[in-house]
């Protein structure tokens, strides 16, 4: 499958990827793992980038599909399809 990942505001892993957009192939059909696949393909500072001690997608990073749909922690296992864009980007709060 071919997404467009966008990484918005994750220096660390904008360095590691080598740029801020780029077109994915990976084997898999969900968010996760798509998550998965990035760190599997770009290794340790992917994973200290994108996961928590847990392993899991650490909390301060929102995706948002197609420019228009929030995935939330608990919905990862959303069923990506051919062509889709994904944005993960770090969540900012303030005031």
């Amino acid at each position: 499958m071919k997404v467009n990942l966008k990484i918005l505001g994750l220096p660390t892993l904008s360095r590691v990827v080598g740029k801020k957009e780029l077109e994915l192939n990976f084997e898999g059909e969900t968010v996760n793992d798509l998550i998965d696949h990035i760190v599997k393909r770009y290794g340790r500072k992917a994973e200290e980038a994108l996961l928590d001690e847990k392993g899991k997608l650490d909390i301060t990073i929102q995706v948002l599909l197609n420019g228009r749909e929030w995935i939330t922690h608990d919905r990862l296992d959303t069923v990506l399809k051919d062509g889709d864009s994904v944005a993960l980007m770090l969540m900012v709060a303030g005031g």
